[in-house]
Protein backbone atom coordinates (compact mmCIF):
# COMPACT_ATOMS: atom_id res chain seq x y z
CA UNK A 1 0.00 0.00 0.00
CA UNK A 2 0.95 3.39 -0.86
CA UNK A 3 2.53 5.85 1.88
CA UNK A 4 -0.63 7.87 1.00
CA UNK A 5 -2.65 5.91 1.43
CA UNK A 6 -2.22 3.97 4.73
CA UNK A 7 -4.28 0.88 5.90
CA UNK A 8 -3.82 2.13 9.87
CA UNK A 9 -4.11 -0.96 12.25
CA UNK A 10 -6.36 -1.10 14.80
CA UNK A 11 -5.69 0.31 18.26
CA UNK A 12 -7.16 -1.31 21.27
CA UNK A 13 -8.82 -4.71 21.89
CA UNK A 14 -11.48 -5.76 19.27
CA UNK A 15 -13.20 -8.59 18.52
CA UNK A 16 -14.06 -9.93 15.17
CA UNK A 17 -17.34 -9.81 13.80
CA UNK A 18 -16.98 -11.52 10.16
CA UNK A 19 -13.99 -12.04 7.64
CA UNK A 20 -14.61 -12.93 3.76
CA UNK A 21 -12.38 -13.09 0.83
CA UNK A 22 -12.34 -10.06 -1.69
CA UNK A 23 -9.39 -11.22 -3.94
CA UNK A 24 -7.90 -14.45 -2.75
CA UNK A 25 -4.72 -14.51 -1.22
CA UNK A 26 -4.18 -11.07 -1.57
CA UNK A 27 -7.03 -9.25 -0.20
CA UNK A 28 -9.69 -9.96 3.00
CA UNK A 29 -12.27 -8.27 4.86
CA UNK A 30 -12.40 -8.08 8.29
CA UNK A 31 -15.47 -6.78 10.14
CA UNK A 32 -14.14 -6.02 13.86
CA UNK A 33 -15.80 -4.50 17.06
CA UNK A 34 -14.12 -2.46 19.68
CA UNK A 35 -14.87 -3.83 22.83
CA UNK A 36 -14.86 -1.08 24.89
CA UNK A 37 -16.66 1.40 22.83
CA UNK A 38 -18.62 -0.90 20.61
CA UNK A 39 -17.69 0.39 17.67
CA UNK A 40 -17.83 -1.44 14.55
CA UNK A 41 -15.26 -0.91 12.15
CA UNK A 42 -14.48 -2.37 8.20
CA UNK A 43 -10.51 -3.72 8.29
CA UNK A 44 -8.98 -3.91 4.94
CA UNK A 45 -6.74 -6.55 4.39
CA UNK A 46 -3.96 -6.45 2.01
CA UNK A 47 -1.05 -8.41 1.39
CA UNK A 48 1.87 -6.60 2.04
CA UNK A 49 5.38 -5.23 0.27
CA UNK A 50 8.52 -5.03 2.42
CA UNK A 51 10.79 -2.08 1.44
CA UNK A 52 12.82 -3.76 -1.33
CA UNK A 53 10.04 -4.87 -2.74
CA UNK A 54 8.37 -1.59 -2.68
CA UNK A 55 11.64 -0.52 -4.94
CA UNK A 56 11.27 -3.12 -6.89
CA UNK A 57 7.31 -2.74 -7.36
CA UNK A 58 7.89 0.95 -8.55
CA UNK A 59 10.52 0.22 -11.00
CA UNK A 60 8.21 -2.30 -12.56
CA UNK A 61 5.47 0.24 -12.77
CA UNK A 62 7.19 2.65 -14.50
CA UNK A 63 8.57 0.06 -17.07
CA UNK A 64 5.34 -1.20 -17.47
CA UNK A 65 3.89 2.30 -17.88
CA UNK A 66 6.28 3.12 -20.92
CA UNK A 67 6.12 -0.82 -22.75
CA UNK A 68 2.27 -1.30 -22.33
CA UNK A 69 0.62 -1.32 -25.68
CA UNK A 70 -2.87 0.67 -26.34
CA UNK A 71 -5.17 -2.18 -26.88
CA UNK A 72 -6.62 -1.90 -30.82
CA UNK A 73 -9.90 -2.77 -32.10
CA UNK A 74 -11.32 -3.63 -28.33
CA UNK A 75 -14.69 -2.31 -27.28
CA UNK A 76 -16.07 -4.04 -24.40
CA UNK A 77 -14.36 -3.18 -20.81
CA UNK A 78 -13.54 -6.60 -20.58
CA UNK A 79 -11.93 -7.40 -23.52
CA UNK A 80 -9.87 -4.41 -22.42
CA UNK A 81 -9.01 -5.83 -18.86
CA UNK A 82 -8.10 -9.27 -20.09
CA UNK A 83 -5.68 -7.88 -22.80
CA UNK A 84 -3.79 -5.67 -20.80
CA UNK A 85 -3.55 -8.11 -17.79
CA UNK A 86 -1.88 -10.47 -20.62
CA UNK A 87 0.19 -7.83 -21.49
CA UNK A 88 1.33 -7.06 -17.87
CA UNK A 89 2.50 -10.94 -17.51
CA UNK A 90 4.81 -10.57 -20.19
CA UNK A 91 6.62 -7.97 -19.39
CA UNK A 92 6.71 -8.85 -15.66
CA UNK A 93 8.16 -11.89 -16.94
CA UNK A 94 10.29 -10.31 -19.75
CA UNK A 95 11.62 -7.57 -17.20
CA UNK A 96 12.28 -10.47 -14.41
CA UNK A 97 15.41 -10.98 -14.98
CA UNK A 98 16.59 -7.62 -13.91
CA UNK A 99 15.06 -8.31 -10.21
CA UNK A 100 17.06 -12.03 -9.74
CA UNK A 101 17.14 -11.25 -5.91
CA UNK A 102 13.71 -11.59 -5.92
CA UNK A 103 11.58 -14.07 -4.78
CA UNK A 104 9.59 -15.67 -7.62
CA UNK A 105 6.36 -15.21 -5.16
CA UNK A 106 7.01 -11.52 -4.93
CA UNK A 107 5.64 -11.24 -8.63
CA UNK A 108 2.23 -12.15 -7.78
CA UNK A 109 2.16 -9.27 -5.66
CA UNK A 110 3.15 -7.31 -8.47
CA UNK A 111 0.91 -8.20 -10.75
CA UNK A 112 -2.02 -7.83 -8.15
CA UNK A 113 -0.75 -4.17 -7.16
CA UNK A 114 0.02 -3.38 -10.79
CA UNK A 115 -3.94 -5.01 -11.47
CA UNK A 116 -5.18 -3.01 -8.80
CA UNK A 117 -3.86 0.58 -9.59
CA UNK A 118 -3.10 0.35 -13.23
CA UNK A 119 -6.53 -1.39 -13.92
CA UNK A 120 -8.82 -0.87 -11.05
CA UNK A 121 -9.95 1.60 -8.33
CA UNK A 122 -6.68 1.91 -6.76
CA UNK A 123 -6.57 1.68 -2.94
CA UNK A 124 -10.33 1.53 -3.00
CA UNK A 125 -10.31 -1.17 -5.57
CA UNK A 126 -10.96 -3.82 -2.91
CA UNK A 127 -13.73 -2.85 -1.43
CA UNK A 128 -15.62 -2.57 -4.85
CA UNK A 129 -15.26 -5.94 -5.16
CA UNK A 130 -16.65 -6.12 -2.16
CA UNK A 131 -20.68 -7.12 -2.78
CA UNK A 132 -21.52 -6.15 0.53
CA UNK A 133 -20.85 -2.55 0.24
CA UNK A 134 -23.41 -0.01 -0.98
CA UNK A 135 -21.81 3.23 -0.61
CA UNK A 136 -18.34 4.06 -0.59
CA UNK A 137 -17.24 7.60 0.68
CA UNK A 138 -14.19 9.80 1.41
CA UNK A 139 -14.75 13.23 3.23
CA UNK A 140 -10.97 14.53 3.31
CA UNK A 141 -7.14 14.02 4.16
CA UNK A 142 -6.68 12.45 7.08
CA UNK A 143 -10.35 10.69 7.52
CA UNK A 144 -10.77 7.37 7.08
CA UNK A 145 -12.66 6.01 4.30
CA UNK A 146 -16.32 5.17 5.06
CA UNK A 147 -18.83 2.10 3.30
CA UNK A 148 -21.79 1.73 3.89
CA UNK A 149 -22.20 -2.33 4.47
CA UNK A 150 -25.67 -4.22 3.97
CA UNK A 151 -25.20 -5.58 7.45
CA UNK A 152 -23.51 -3.38 9.51
CA UNK A 153 -24.10 0.48 8.23
CA UNK A 154 -22.24 2.78 8.02
CA UNK A 155 -18.71 2.03 9.69
CA UNK A 156 -15.74 3.66 8.93
CA UNK A 157 -12.72 1.53 6.84
CA UNK A 158 -8.93 1.44 7.78
CA UNK A 159 -8.34 2.96 4.86
CA UNK A 160 -7.29 7.34 5.45
CA UNK A 161 -5.92 8.95 2.59
CA UNK A 162 -2.59 11.05 3.64
CA UNK A 163 -1.80 13.83 0.93
CA UNK A 164 -3.94 16.00 -0.88
CA UNK A 165 -2.18 15.30 -4.02
CA UNK A 166 -3.13 11.07 -3.40
CA UNK A 167 -7.03 12.06 -2.79
CA UNK A 168 -6.97 14.73 -5.74
CA UNK A 169 -5.01 11.85 -7.96
CA UNK A 170 -7.70 9.46 -6.90
CA UNK A 171 -10.29 11.42 -7.82
CA UNK A 172 -9.03 12.25 -10.92
CA UNK A 173 -8.38 8.79 -11.89
CA UNK A 174 -12.70 7.58 -11.34
CA UNK A 175 -13.80 10.31 -13.01
CA UNK A 176 -11.02 8.99 -16.25
CA UNK A 177 -12.28 5.91 -15.93
CA UNK A 178 -16.04 7.29 -16.36
CA UNK A 179 -14.87 8.60 -19.50
CA UNK A 180 -15.74 12.57 -18.15
CA UNK A 181 -13.79 15.10 -16.97
CA UNK A 182 -12.75 17.24 -13.65
CA UNK A 183 -10.93 20.18 -12.90
CA UNK A 184 -10.98 23.29 -11.17
CA UNK A 185 -13.09 24.79 -13.64
CA UNK A 186 -16.09 22.30 -13.60
CA UNK A 187 -15.20 20.76 -9.80
CA UNK A 188 -18.54 18.68 -9.40
CA UNK A 189 -19.06 15.70 -11.60
CA UNK A 190 -21.36 12.90 -11.27
CA UNK A 191 -20.73 10.23 -13.61
CA UNK A 192 -21.17 6.42 -13.77
CA UNK A 193 -17.72 4.15 -13.22
CA UNK A 194 -17.20 0.91 -15.75
CA UNK A 195 -18.72 -1.06 -13.50
CA UNK A 196 -22.11 0.95 -13.32
CA UNK A 197 -21.98 2.72 -9.88
CA UNK A 198 -22.67 5.75 -9.52
CA UNK A 199 -20.06 8.26 -8.54
CA UNK A 200 -19.92 12.00 -7.39
CA UNK A 201 -16.73 13.87 -6.88
CA UNK A 202 -15.83 17.16 -5.82
CA UNK A 203 -12.45 18.46 -6.79
CA UNK A 204 -9.96 20.55 -4.68
CA UNK A 205 -11.03 23.04 -1.98
CA UNK A 206 -13.18 25.11 -4.95
CA UNK A 207 -16.66 23.78 -2.95
CA UNK A 208 -15.21 21.46 -0.72
CA UNK A 209 -13.02 23.29 1.91
CA UNK A 210 -12.08 20.30 3.10
CA UNK A 211 -10.51 19.50 -0.53
CA UNK A 212 -11.50 16.66 -3.25
CA UNK A 213 -14.63 14.51 -1.93
CA UNK A 214 -15.79 11.63 -3.50
CA UNK A 215 -19.34 9.03 -3.15
CA UNK A 216 -19.77 6.06 -4.74
CA UNK A 217 -23.04 4.50 -5.35
CA UNK A 218 -22.93 0.62 -5.93
CA UNK A 219 -25.29 -1.49 -7.66
CA UNK A 220 -25.97 -4.99 -8.15
CA UNK A 221 -24.66 -6.71 -10.92
CA UNK A 222 -27.70 -8.95 -10.87
CA UNK A 223 -31.04 -6.87 -10.16
CA UNK A 224 -32.94 -7.40 -7.17
CA UNK A 225 -35.88 -9.88 -8.05
CA UNK A 226 -39.60 -9.59 -6.61
CA UNK A 227 -38.82 -12.78 -5.19
CA UNK A 228 -35.92 -11.59 -3.34
CA UNK A 229 -38.35 -8.85 -1.99
CA UNK A 230 -40.60 -10.98 -0.61
CA UNK A 231 -37.89 -13.56 0.82
CA UNK A 232 -36.35 -10.27 2.70
CA UNK A 233 -40.04 -9.32 3.54
CA UNK A 234 -39.59 -6.13 1.95
CA UNK A 235 -43.42 -6.88 0.15
CA UNK A 236 -45.50 -9.32 0.84
CA UNK A 237 -46.62 -11.87 -1.76
CA UNK A 238 -49.87 -10.39 -2.49
CA UNK A 239 -48.35 -7.02 -2.74
CA UNK A 240 -45.86 -8.70 -5.65
CA UNK A 241 -49.44 -10.56 -6.94
CA UNK A 242 -51.49 -6.73 -6.79
CA UNK A 243 -48.78 -4.84 -8.71
CA UNK A 244 -49.14 -7.50 -11.56
CA UNK A 245 -52.75 -7.30 -11.94
CA UNK A 246 -51.92 -3.52 -11.64
CA UNK A 247 -49.73 -3.82 -14.08
CA UNK A 248 -51.17 -5.91 -16.68
CA UNK A 249 -53.90 -3.85 -16.96
CA UNK A 250 -51.86 -0.84 -17.79
CA UNK A 251 -51.63 0.84 -14.09
CA UNK A 252 -49.23 3.65 -13.45
CA UNK A 253 -47.14 3.96 -10.25
CA UNK A 254 -44.83 6.25 -8.31
CA UNK A 255 -42.41 4.88 -5.81
CA UNK A 256 -41.35 7.03 -3.20
CA UNK A 257 -38.86 7.60 -0.27
CA UNK A 258 -35.79 8.80 1.25
CA UNK A 259 -31.97 8.47 -0.36
CA UNK A 260 -31.16 4.91 -0.18
CA UNK A 261 -34.80 3.12 0.65
CA UNK A 262 -34.15 1.22 -2.51
CA UNK A 263 -36.94 3.07 -4.46
CA UNK A 264 -35.29 1.94 -8.10
CA UNK A 265 -34.81 -1.73 -6.79
CA UNK A 266 -38.37 -1.63 -5.91
CA UNK A 267 -39.16 -0.52 -9.72
CA UNK A 268 -37.27 -2.60 -11.65
CA UNK A 269 -38.85 -5.12 -9.74
CA UNK A 270 -42.06 -4.63 -10.51
CA UNK A 271 -41.55 -3.76 -14.11
CA UNK A 272 -40.90 -7.73 -14.81
CA UNK A 273 -44.33 -7.98 -14.44
CA UNK A 274 -45.08 -5.47 -17.33
CA UNK A 275 -46.16 -7.73 -20.44
CA UNK A 276 -43.90 -9.11 -22.94
CA UNK A 277 -43.70 -7.15 -25.90
CA UNK A 278 -45.14 -4.14 -24.69
CA UNK A 279 -43.12 -1.00 -25.88
CA UNK A 280 -41.25 0.84 -22.92
CA UNK A 281 -38.91 3.22 -23.02
CA UNK A 282 -36.72 4.18 -19.86
CA UNK A 283 -35.27 7.41 -19.28
CA UNK A 284 -32.18 8.35 -16.65
CA UNK A 285 -29.67 10.04 -15.87
CA UNK A 286 -27.63 7.14 -14.70
CA UNK A 287 -28.85 4.10 -16.43
CA UNK A 288 -29.27 1.71 -13.22
CA UNK A 289 -32.76 -0.25 -14.36
CA UNK A 290 -32.61 -3.61 -15.84
CA UNK A 291 -35.44 -5.53 -17.95
CA UNK A 292 -35.60 -8.39 -19.79
CA UNK A 293 -37.69 -7.00 -22.49
CA UNK A 294 -36.89 -7.32 -26.06
CA UNK A 295 -39.14 -3.87 -27.07
CA UNK A 296 -37.27 -1.45 -24.55
CA UNK A 297 -35.94 1.59 -25.70
CA UNK A 298 -33.20 3.30 -22.80
CA UNK A 299 -32.32 6.71 -22.96
CA UNK A 300 -29.76 8.16 -20.86
CA UNK A 301 -28.96 12.22 -20.15
CA UNK A 302 -26.05 13.78 -21.64
CA UNK A 303 -23.92 16.71 -19.57
CA UNK A 304 -21.80 19.30 -21.30
CA UNK A 305 -19.20 21.13 -19.86
CA UNK A 306 -19.34 25.19 -18.54
CA UNK A 307 -22.00 27.48 -17.25
CA UNK A 308 -23.71 27.63 -20.46
CA UNK A 309 -24.47 23.75 -21.20
CA UNK A 310 -24.40 23.73 -24.90
CA UNK A 311 -25.13 20.59 -26.57
CA UNK A 312 -26.74 19.27 -22.94
CA UNK A 313 -29.53 16.88 -22.98
CA UNK A 314 -31.45 16.83 -19.95
CA UNK A 315 -34.33 14.51 -18.26
CA UNK A 316 -37.01 17.13 -19.40
CA UNK A 317 -36.13 16.70 -23.41
CA UNK A 318 -35.64 13.18 -23.36
CA UNK A 319 -39.28 12.49 -21.31
CA UNK A 320 -40.99 15.02 -24.10
CA UNK A 321 -39.25 13.04 -26.90
CA UNK A 322 -40.47 10.52 -25.73
CA UNK A 323 -44.18 10.66 -26.29
CA UNK A 324 -43.41 10.71 -30.09
CA UNK A 325 -42.24 7.07 -30.15
CA UNK A 326 -45.73 5.51 -28.61
CA UNK A 327 -44.40 4.08 -25.30
CA UNK A 328 -46.71 1.69 -23.86
CA UNK A 329 -44.86 2.31 -20.51
CA UNK A 330 -42.50 5.40 -19.91
CA UNK A 331 -40.53 4.65 -16.93
CA UNK A 332 -38.17 7.47 -15.54
CA UNK A 333 -35.79 6.71 -13.30
CA UNK A 334 -36.59 9.61 -10.94
CA UNK A 335 -38.25 13.30 -11.38
CA UNK A 336 -37.72 16.08 -9.65
CA UNK A 337 -37.92 18.85 -11.88
CA UNK A 338 -39.88 19.95 -14.84
CA UNK A 339 -39.84 16.35 -16.44
CA UNK A 340 -42.19 15.63 -13.61
CA UNK A 341 -44.85 18.30 -15.82
CA UNK A 342 -44.26 16.04 -18.64
CA UNK A 343 -44.33 12.71 -17.58
CA UNK A 344 -48.07 13.50 -15.79
CA UNK A 345 -48.94 14.72 -19.15
CA UNK A 346 -48.38 11.34 -20.64
CA UNK A 347 -50.06 9.45 -18.06
CA UNK A 348 -53.47 11.85 -18.32
CA UNK A 349 -53.24 11.46 -22.51
CA UNK A 350 -53.06 7.32 -22.22
CA UNK A 351 -49.94 6.07 -21.26
CA UNK A 352 -48.70 4.15 -18.54
CA UNK A 353 -46.21 5.77 -16.43
CA UNK A 354 -43.62 4.86 -13.72
CA UNK A 355 -41.21 6.89 -11.74
CA UNK A 356 -39.29 7.40 -8.34
CA UNK A 357 -39.50 10.79 -6.41
CA UNK A 358 -37.67 11.48 -3.00
CA UNK A 359 -40.73 11.94 -0.35
CA UNK A 360 -41.00 10.83 3.49
CA UNK A 361 -45.12 10.65 3.01
CA UNK A 362 -48.32 10.62 0.31
CA UNK A 363 -48.85 13.76 1.35
CA UNK A 364 -45.34 15.62 1.39
CA UNK A 365 -45.15 14.00 -2.44
CA UNK A 366 -48.01 15.88 -2.98
CA UNK A 367 -47.00 19.08 -2.10
CA UNK A 368 -43.81 18.42 -3.75
CA UNK A 369 -45.54 17.74 -6.84
CA UNK A 370 -47.51 20.47 -6.87
CA UNK A 371 -45.24 22.81 -6.11
CA UNK A 372 -42.40 24.66 -8.30
CA UNK A 373 -40.50 23.14 -10.37
CA UNK A 374 -43.06 20.35 -10.71
CA UNK A 375 -45.89 22.51 -10.90
CA UNK A 376 -48.48 19.46 -11.41
CA UNK A 377 -52.48 20.03 -11.58
CA UNK A 378 -53.60 18.51 -8.59
CA UNK A 379 -56.43 17.16 -11.60
CA UNK A 380 -53.29 15.42 -13.18
CA UNK A 381 -51.81 13.40 -9.67
CA UNK A 382 -54.83 10.94 -9.92
CA UNK A 383 -53.57 9.66 -12.85
CA UNK A 384 -50.04 8.12 -11.70
CA UNK A 385 -52.88 5.67 -9.78
CA UNK A 386 -50.77 4.04 -6.82
CA UNK A 387 -48.11 5.19 -4.54
CA UNK A 388 -45.49 3.41 -2.79
CA UNK A 389 -44.12 4.39 0.16
CA UNK A 390 -40.46 2.34 1.27
CA UNK A 391 -38.51 3.19 4.14
CA UNK A 392 -35.62 1.89 5.71
CA UNK A 393 -36.42 0.39 9.40
CA UNK A 394 -35.06 -1.48 12.33
CA UNK A 395 -35.59 -5.12 12.98
CA UNK A 396 -33.91 -6.79 15.67
CA UNK A 397 -31.43 -4.23 15.63
CA UNK A 398 -30.47 -4.47 12.47
CA UNK A 399 -31.27 -2.09 9.33
CA UNK A 400 -33.69 -2.97 6.35
CA UNK A 401 -36.42 -2.07 3.73
CA UNK A 402 -40.02 -2.15 3.64
CA UNK A 403 -42.55 -1.34 1.65
CA UNK A 404 -45.03 0.51 4.76
CA UNK A 405 -47.46 1.57 3.00
CA UNK A 406 -49.70 1.00 -0.80
CA UNK A 407 -51.91 3.70 -1.80
CA UNK A 408 -54.67 4.23 -4.29
CA UNK A 409 -54.70 7.93 -5.14
CA UNK A 410 -58.39 9.31 -6.49
CA UNK A 411 -60.05 12.65 -6.63
CA UNK A 412 -62.56 13.32 -3.74
CA UNK A 413 -64.67 16.79 -4.99
CA UNK A 414 -61.37 18.98 -4.96
CA UNK A 415 -59.07 17.36 -2.45
CA UNK A 416 -56.60 13.95 -3.50
CA UNK A 417 -57.29 11.07 -1.38
CA UNK A 418 -55.66 7.50 -0.54
CA UNK A 419 -56.72 4.56 -0.55
CA UNK A 420 -54.85 2.07 1.58
CA UNK A 421 -54.59 -1.63 0.01
CA UNK A 422 -51.31 -2.67 1.82
CA UNK A 423 -49.68 -1.59 5.05
CA UNK A 424 -46.58 -2.72 6.60
CA UNK A 425 -47.05 -3.68 10.96
CA UNK A 426 -43.99 -2.98 12.39
CA UNK A 427 -44.66 -4.75 15.79
CA UNK A 428 -45.28 -8.19 14.47
CA UNK A 429 -43.10 -7.33 10.44
CA UNK A 430 -46.37 -8.20 8.66
CA UNK A 431 -47.94 -6.21 5.40
CA UNK A 432 -51.85 -6.45 6.57
CA UNK A 433 -54.23 -6.46 3.28
CA UNK A 434 -57.47 -4.19 1.99
CA UNK A 435 -56.99 -4.85 -1.09
CA UNK A 436 -60.92 -6.11 -0.94
CA UNK A 437 -61.55 -2.34 -0.75
CA UNK A 438 -59.54 -1.41 -3.93
CA UNK A 439 -60.66 1.20 -5.92
CA UNK A 440 -58.36 0.63 -8.61
CA UNK A 441 -60.14 -3.07 -9.06
CA UNK A 442 -63.33 -1.64 -9.52
CA UNK A 443 -61.99 0.38 -11.97
CA UNK A 444 -60.86 -2.07 -13.97
CA UNK A 445 -63.90 -4.26 -13.50
CA UNK A 446 -65.96 -1.09 -15.18
CA UNK A 447 -63.12 -1.43 -18.17
CA UNK A 448 -62.83 -5.05 -18.28
CA UNK A 449 -66.23 -6.83 -17.45
CA UNK A 450 -64.59 -9.05 -15.30
CA UNK A 451 -66.19 -9.57 -11.38
CA UNK A 452 -64.67 -7.98 -8.69
CA UNK A 453 -64.50 -11.42 -6.92
CA UNK A 454 -62.84 -12.50 -10.13
CA UNK A 455 -60.04 -10.12 -10.06
CA UNK A 456 -59.40 -10.57 -6.58
CA UNK A 457 -58.88 -14.25 -7.34
CA UNK A 458 -56.77 -13.35 -9.75
CA UNK A 459 -54.37 -11.39 -7.86
CA UNK A 460 -54.51 -14.22 -5.20
CA UNK A 461 -53.65 -16.95 -7.77
CA UNK A 462 -50.54 -14.54 -8.85
CA UNK A 463 -49.51 -14.08 -5.00
CA UNK A 464 -49.48 -17.90 -4.66
CA UNK A 465 -47.19 -18.05 -7.88
CA UNK A 466 -44.66 -15.55 -6.40
CA UNK A 467 -44.76 -17.58 -3.09
CA UNK A 468 -43.88 -20.36 -5.05
CA UNK A 469 -41.31 -18.97 -6.66
CA UNK A 470 -39.93 -18.02 -3.88
CA UNK A 471 -40.42 -21.08 -1.83
CA UNK A 472 -38.47 -22.86 -4.76
CA UNK A 473 -35.58 -20.71 -4.73
CA UNK A 474 -36.12 -19.11 -7.84
CA UNK A 475 -34.33 -15.89 -7.51
CA UNK A 476 -32.05 -15.33 -10.89
CA UNK A 477 -33.31 -11.89 -12.55
CA UNK A 478 -33.71 -14.03 -16.06
CA UNK A 479 -35.45 -17.08 -14.34
CA UNK A 480 -37.80 -15.14 -12.57
CA UNK A 481 -38.75 -13.15 -15.84
CA UNK A 482 -39.11 -15.98 -17.37
CA UNK A 483 -42.23 -17.16 -15.16
CA UNK A 484 -43.49 -14.24 -15.94
CA UNK A 485 -43.25 -13.89 -19.03
CA UNK A 486 -44.22 -17.88 -19.36
CA UNK A 487 -47.60 -17.25 -17.38
CA UNK A 488 -48.80 -14.27 -19.39
CA UNK A 489 -48.39 -16.95 -22.51
CA UNK A 490 -49.73 -19.75 -20.84
CA UNK A 491 -51.36 -19.10 -17.62
CA UNK A 492 -53.30 -22.43 -17.00
CA UNK A 493 -50.05 -24.72 -17.53
CA UNK A 494 -48.57 -22.65 -14.93
CA UNK A 495 -51.43 -22.71 -12.48
CA UNK A 496 -51.81 -26.47 -12.84
CA UNK A 497 -48.12 -27.36 -12.19
CA UNK A 498 -47.55 -24.95 -9.63
CA UNK A 499 -50.78 -24.51 -7.51
CA UNK A 500 -52.31 -27.96 -8.92
CA UNK A 501 -50.07 -30.25 -8.73
CA UNK A 502 -47.16 -28.92 -6.70
CA UNK A 503 -43.60 -28.16 -6.40
CA UNK A 504 -42.28 -30.96 -8.48
CA UNK A 505 -42.29 -29.78 -11.86
CA UNK A 506 -40.02 -26.62 -11.44
CA UNK A 507 -37.74 -27.58 -14.56
CA UNK A 508 -40.80 -28.71 -17.20
CA UNK A 509 -42.48 -24.89 -16.24
CA UNK A 510 -39.56 -22.94 -18.15
CA UNK A 511 -40.18 -25.49 -21.26
CA UNK A 512 -43.65 -24.37 -21.25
Amino acid sequence: MSLEFQLIKPIGQFKELERYPLYEPFAYATIIQDETTGDVMYHLEEIELDSTEQKVYRELTRIVMLELPPPEELTKIGDVKNYLLNELKKIVGKYRRLFRNVPPSSFAKFLYYIERDLLGYGPIDALMRDENIEDISCDGVDRPVYVFHRRYESIPTNIIPKTEQALDDLVVKLIHLSGRHVSVATPIVDAQLPDGSRIAVTYRKEVSPGGSTFTIRRFRKNPLTFTELVKSGNISPEIAGYFWVMLDNGRSFLVLGVTGAGKTSFLNAMATFIKPHMKIITVEEVPEINLQHKNWVRLVTRQSYGSEKINEITLFDLVKATLRMRPDYLIVGEIRGEEAYVLFQAVNTGHSGISTMHAESFEAAVNRLMSPPMNIPPAYIPAMNIFVMIKRVKIGGRLTRRVTEVGEVYMDGDRIRFNTVFRWNPRNDTHESYVDKSVLIRQISDMTGKDIDELLREIDTRAKVVNWLVENNVFNFEDVSTYVQTYYTNPDAIINKIIGKGVSEVESIAQI
